[in-house]
């Protein structure tokens, strides 16, 4: 696999633009991370039942539209792990997604090393002001890899149902009564950003 030298890097992850195309295998790994119910599930959402073929229309529908950003998340040897996005865009801020597929790699520091490459871009690159997120208040691991890369908590508020949430891995399987009741709201200015060096 041909890495370009301009594709963002943190650690031991390069993100790879969706407009750069994907090759079919990493469009498989896409798709799958969708239909996988445990993925789903930790993303408040239900598992994918579309066509590959629609899943690739709609991706590249998005990424045409122009008000989000998005990237393949490789490993240290090109290997797909999951998208990380920059969605909801405005000329300051935008909102961060990411979704780490390859459950193996969960707890493995990878989301953290994504997640410091997409805000060096979203900073340098894209000069925003501010990038925010929100997780599952039941996502600690995924909240603890956001403050490492230098998130704070702004709010927590009730959860509205269904949506998309932003999901690094579970540390234990909540049970029913703690699922999707309230959200995390991050967020990370540019001059936080700067401050950790």
């Amino acid at each position: 696999m041909l890495i370009s030298e301009t594709w963002p890097r943190s650690g031991r992850v390069t993100l790879k633009p969706f407009s750069e195309g994907l090759t079919e295998e990493e469009w498989r790994r896409f798709y799958e991370c969708f239909r996988d119910p445990e993925i789903a599930e930790w993303n408040g959402s239900r598992p994918l039942r579309m066509p590959m073929w629609l899943f690739k229309r709609v991706v590249m529908g998005e990424v045409a539209r122009g008000d989000r950003l998005g990237f393949g998340i490789l490993d240290e040897r090109g290997e797909w792990l999951g998208t990380v996005e920059l969605y909801d865009l405005s000329r300051t801020e935008a909102t961060l997604g990411i979704l780490i597929g390859a459950k193996d790699r969960w707890g493995k520091g990878y989301g953290t090393d994504a997640v410091r490459a997409v805000l060096r871009y979203a900073f340098e690159r894209m000069n925003l002001q501010r990038v925010k997120l929100k997780t599952f208040k039941h996502n600690v691991r995924a909240q603890r890899a956001f403050q490492k890369a230098g998130f704070r908590v702004v709010s927590v508020l009730p959860a509205p149902s269904p949506r998309v949430a932003i999901s690094l891995g579970p540390v234990r399987q909540p049970k029913p009564e703690e699922r999707r009741l309230e959200d995390v709201h991050m967020e990370i200015t540019r001059e936080e950003w700067q401050s950790l060096g």
